[in-house]
Formats: C-alpha cells, sequence, structure tokens
C-alpha cells in the first residue's frame, strides 16, 4: 500500500501542486500576503456573525475543489499515468480511503483555512457557525473522495452515459444543441456537480439579497461567481468545435452565424441558473433588472469561449484569464456599473474574436 500511496502522491497531489503553482501563489499572495493577521481575525469573526456569508466562502472553495477534479480527471487519461488504470484492482474499501487521503492533501489550503474560521467561530462563542464550516467542509471532502474514488475507478475508455441516450434523442438536433448533447453524453457528472454547485451560488446570492433587500449587486455578483464556475464548460466546448467540428469548419458558413447560435447555446446552458434566479427573485425584483440579471452569465460565457479559442488547450493561461476577469469585474459590478454595459462590451469582445478566430481555431 506504501508503493501505491507513493505513486499516486506523485502523480495526482505533487503534479496538482506543480500544474497550478501561479494559482496557489496567486491565492496565497491574496490570502496572506496583503492581509495581516487582525484582519483576517477581522473577517473571520465578521463570518461568524453573519453565518449566510460564508457561502461566498465556499463558493471560492467549490471552484478550488472542482479545478482539483477536474485535473485528476485529465491526468488519468495521460498515457504516461497508465498506471492509475490498474488502482481498480485494489479493493473498493482500501480504494476509498486511498481517495479520501490523496483528497485531503490536495484539498489542504482549503482544510487549513477552514479550520482557523471554525476556531474562531467557536472562540466568539458561535457554535452554530462552527458546526456549519465544519460539517460544509467535512460534506466537501467526503463527497470530493467519492468522486475521486469513482474517477480512478472508471475505465479510461468509459464514453458516455446510458443514462442520458434515454432522453436526449428528444432534444432537437440543430448546432445550437450539439454541444448540449455532447456535454450530456460525455461529460454528465461533471456537468451535474458544476450545475449544483452554481444553483447554489445563485441561492446564496439570493438569500443576501433577501437580507439586505434593496442593493441588486448582491444578486449581479452571484452570476459572476456562477460565470466563472461554468467558465470549465467553455473551455470544453472549444475543444469540441475543433476536434468533431472540422468538417463543419469548412463548410460556407459565417462566423457571426456560428457566434449567434453559440450564444443560444449558452442560455440554453444557463437556463437552470435563469430559472433558479427568476423563480427566487420574480416577486421582488422589477422585470428589467430580471432581464439583464438573466442575460449577464451566457453573454459571459460567450466572452469566455472566445477567450478559450485564443488560449488554445492551455487551461492553466485560462483559469487564470478567468479568475482576473471575474475579480475584475468583481469591483466593476461593486462600483454601481449597469449590467447592460457589461454585457454589451462582452458580446462586442466575442464577436470580435469569432471573426477573426473560429475558422483557424486548432488543436494545439
Amino acid at each position: 500500500m506504501k508503493v501505491i500511496y507513493k505513486v499516486l502522491i506523485r502523480t495526482l497531489v505533487k503534479e496538482f501542486y506543480k500544474e497550478n503553482t501561479g494559482f496557489l501563489l496567486l491565492t496565497i499572495g491574496l490570502g496572506f500576503g496583503f492581509l495581516k493577521t487582525p484582519e483576517h481575525i477581522a473577517i473571520a469573526s465578521a463570518l461568524a456573525f453573519n453565518p449566510v456569508y460564508y457561502l461566498v466562502v465556499l463558493g471560492l472553495w467549490l471552484f478550488y475543489t472542482f479545478k482539483a477534479y477536474q485535473f485528476c480527471q485529465n491526468a488519468k487519461l495521460k498515457t504516461e499515468n497508465w498506471i492509475l488504470t490498474e488502482i481498480i484492482l485494489v479493493s473498493p474499501f482500501k480504494r476509498k480511503l486511498i481517495s479520501f487521503y490523496l483528497q485531503c492533501l490536495i484539498l489542504a489550503p482549503i482544510l487549513g483555512y477552514s479550520t482557523f474560521l471554525t476556531m474562531q467561530a467557536a472562540h466568539l462563542g458561535q457554535f452554530s457557525s462552527a458546526i456549519f464550516v465544519g460539517l460544509g467542509n467535512l460534506s466537501l471532502l467526503l463527497i470530493s473522495g467519492i468522486v475521486l474514488d469513482k474517477t480512478l475507478a472508471k475505465p479510461t475508455d468509459f464514453s458516455r452515459s446510458i443514462t442520458s441516450n434515454t432522453w436526449t434523442r428528444f432534444l432537437p438536433k440543430s448546432y445550437s444543441f450539439y454541444f448540449i448533447h455532447h456535454l450530456l453524453h460525455r461529460h454528465g457528472f461533471p456537468l451535474l456537480l458544476t450545475k449544483i454547485f452554481a444553483i447554489g451560488l445563485i441561492f446564496g446570492a439570493t438569500a443576501i439579497f433577501n437580507v439586505e433587500g434593496v442593493d441588486l449587486r448582491y444578486l449581479s455578483l452571484g452570476i459572476l461567481l456562477t460565470s466563472a464556475f461554468n467558465a470549465n464548460l467553455t473551455l470544453k466546448h472549444k475543444q469540441f468545435d475543433v476536434n468533431n467540428l472540422k468538417l463543419f469548419r469548412n463548410l460556407p458558413v459565417s462566423n457571426l452565424s456560428i457566434f449567434s447560435k453559440d450564444y443560444f447555446s449558452y442560455l440554453i446552458i444557463a437556463l437552470p441558473e435563469i430559472l433558479v434566479l427568476l423563480g427566487n427573485n420574480v416577486a421582488t425584483v422589477p422585470l428589467l433588472h430580471l432581464v439583464k440579471l438573466s442575460l449577464l452569465l451566457p453573454s459571459l460565457l460567450l466572452l469566455h469561449k472566445g477567450v478559450s479559442m485564443i488560449y488554445g488547450k492551455d487551461m492553466e493561461q485560462f483559469m487564470r484569464y478567468v479568475f482576473f476577469l471575474t475579480a475584475i469585474l468583481f469591483f466593476v459590478i461593486l462600483g454601481y456599473t449597469d449590467l447592460l454595459i457589461i454585457e454589451i462590451i462582452s458580446i462586442t469582445i466575442s464577436a470580435i474574436i469569432y471573426l477573426k478566430y473560429w475558422h483557424k481555431a486548432e488543436v494545439d
């Protein structure tokens, strides 16, 4: 067992931290380089007395966890990591223990900071907040461990979900639905996780908005964080275009036509979040504002798709772009910028990228 642990740590844990060095250094810098200890304590105390704001922290943790899951999934598909396909020979119980141990190592930054939040909440006598953080992280660890175990045990040639085939045949077969069929057939489980996390963010933003009562920026920031969670889908979309639409790429179809069809695709993909947003806020938010909020997600996803055509398969560069864009727009929204302006700029930049890059995109 010791040999298996060493191989998996070297293959997954060390490589994960090595590949995400820039992202981790930036996170550490934001978390510890710019804030002193009293400021961290002040933030932890504010969260303890207002536990609803833990949902924002949970959203960031989910983003990190999903990034780790994607890395492990991609690592198993690499030919040099063929040894990972042999872990299925390990007994299910031992394999689960291995998966939980690996997740503890990969999620160490999250577990460390959550321990600090839990201790601070308990120190202030806010035991409900301490229990919330503790149970939340335990659930995150358990669920991610189970997902990693299933990922390691799944054959690498597993290509499609039998369940999805039984009902996706009723979906339209137009161009805008090609990628949606691909997602449901080839990436059904990651798509489900993405939507669960994203909808959780919408619920969290709505809860904060209901507490404040008047500030629509909380809903806007919730949608913004949701777009960051969905950004991985745009990278898959770009890869799908290059690998599966080579013939279509040579047809006399204008780039702007593809641009409009892709925008409709993202409207469909964003439909779960939009429905949750409308269902929870239709009685309290003016219709015009709801329309702007609903269009923000597909507009940003279309921009992410355009940028993915520039970065190609360099996921580290792409995720760095998503992080910085989300951070910039976070402060732009806090500055009361009209969402319509952000959407128009996003769509305009996307259209320019499509005109220049869509037919040129190739596999790196």
